[in-house]
């Protein structure tokens, strides 16, 4: 069902995108200037010669072009979340369009971009996923799967496929977006999984792709992934407006899949119920040169049907803060916290466990209390090499209802050394620590 929604969409937006090149056809607006850099490639006209075809002819489609770099920086990380984000207005992070195709009599233009990677583990002992480091996944004291000894584990799970089809020249910032990777299972190798496939144009979105409460551009550069444990992993299919206040400030407003998970320890027979739409805003500040801010906020409400207590829901809301900011040149300090009830699902690590309501010994379903902190600082050692260096938090409340076993809380700490051996090849190596505690105060760590 998922697959023919967004086939259907796909081609609704392509038939919307086409009509629109026929009408741009037919007009003479007068286009936006493109920055110096874009066009500096062409000869000077006094100096007496002239511009090579190819750069003729460049320089005459960026004279279409009406897109602007975004003033949020471009980090290009070792798993580049950025470029999968939709932008407010007509900001886009690489307005020289590198590497996109023109598509003959129309305005648009596409971008195929794979992915190739592999990843090399070694943990020194079992740490719940070899494919990936989930510190939810951590077996505590009392599992007979806790320890072992090493483990060692390759995978490409990782590898992207991508696809970005734009129309720069044109009103209202027109794309369409694919992405998948290959972790549809976390027991075998490359298993399909969606990302993201969406289309979007005049600040309207429609999709799957990154919901409200997620900021792309505050993950940090880390080279496990899976990424943090505290940030929030908040993809769904959604419904969104973008309102451009100005060059610094914009704010996002969007209706959203209400999928959440429930613990039903005590009432094995009950299933979750969706009664509205999750609801919910973000708010940007993103002043060129320095950083950015998000300020998110969600509403929701969990229902849970059936089993041997009646039916029953209860109001979940949540208030997230991230931001990335330019310390200096060479080093970048990215923040995030989240607070709310019934969001637990939207975190990074307690989407792995049934963290967004949960029945209380007396039988009534409640919305579990979220928290989660994370920092992380990148310094650029050399064009080359650089570091990173995260610590995450995360903790869950529980109910008198739930098992000893429920997930309470967890620390993550990662550093890394990066090297970029060719413009599109990158080699790290990254050291992460894991410890997790569950309701009954059993824990077990991981390196």
């Amino acid at each position: 069902m998922t697959k023919k929604i967004v086939a259907a969409f796909a081609m609704v937006f392509m038939v919307f995108g086409g009509l629109h090149a026929a009408s741009a056809r037919q007009k003479t607006q007068k286009t936006k200037t493109p920055p110096a850099d874009q066009s500096s490639s062409t000869a000077k006209p006094d100096s007496g010669e002239a511009p090579a075809p190819i750069e003729e002819e460049e320089a005459e489609l960026n004279q279409k072009w009406r897109s602007q770099e975004s003033p949020v920086s471009y980090r290009r990380q070792f798993d580049d979340k950025q470029d999968a984000a939709v932008r407010p207005g007509d900001y886009t992070l690489d307005p020289k369009f590198r590497g996109f195709i023109p598509i003959p009599h129309t305005v648009f233009m596409v971008k195929f971009n794979p992915k190739p990677r592999i990843d090399l583990t070694l943990d020194n002992n079992n740490s719940g996923d070899d494919f990936r480091f989930v510190p939810a996944l951590i077996p505590v004291d009392g599992d007979p799967t806790k320890g072992g000894g090493a483990r060692f584990n390759a995978n490409g799970n990782g590898t992207q496929l991508r696809v970005d089809i734009r129309a720069p020249a044109a009103k209202g910032n027109l794309r369409f977006y694919y992405q998948n990777d290959f972790f549809g299972s976390d027991t075998a190798n490359f298993r399909y999984r969606l990302q993201h496939a969406y289309g979007s144009g005049y600040g309207v979105v429609a999709g799957f792709t990154y919901g409200v409460f997620e900021d792309p551009d505050a993950w940090p550069d880390t080279l496990d992934y899976e990424g943090p444990n505290a940030t929030n992993f908040a993809r769904r299919p959604l419904l969104h407006y973008t309102a451009l206040f100005n060059d610094s400030w914009n704010m996002t407003f969007g209706l959203e899949d209400p999928d959440f998970f429930l613990d039903n320890s005590g009432n094995p027979d009950a299933t979750t119920q969706k009664r509205m739409p999750d609801i919910g805003f973000n708010a940007r500040w993103e002043p060129k040169g320095l950083g950015h801010m998000q300020l998110s906020t969600i509403f929701r409400m969990v229902g849970a049907q059936g089993g041997i207590f009646p039916n029953d829901s209860d109001f979940g809301w949540g208030l997230n803060l991230s931001g990335a900011f330019d310390v200096t040149k060479k080093d970048m300090l990215l923040f995030l916290g989240n607070f709310g009830y019934g969001i637990g699902g939207m975190g990074n690590d307690t989407s792995f466990v049934n963290s967004d309501a949960a029945f209380d010994a007396a039988g009534n379903l409640v919305a579990l209390r979220y928290f989660s902190g994370l920092f992380g600082y990148t310094h650029k050692w050399t064009p080359r090499w650089r570091s990173t260096a995260t610590y995450g938090y995360a903790n869950l409340q529980n109910t008198d209802g739930q098992p000893g076993e429920a997930y309470h809380f967890t620390h993550y700490a990662s550093g890394n050394l990066v090297y970029q051996l060719f413009k599109r090849l990158s080699i790290g190596a990254e050291g992460l620590f894991g410890f997790k505690e569950v309701k009954d105060g059993s824990n077990g760590d991981v390196f």
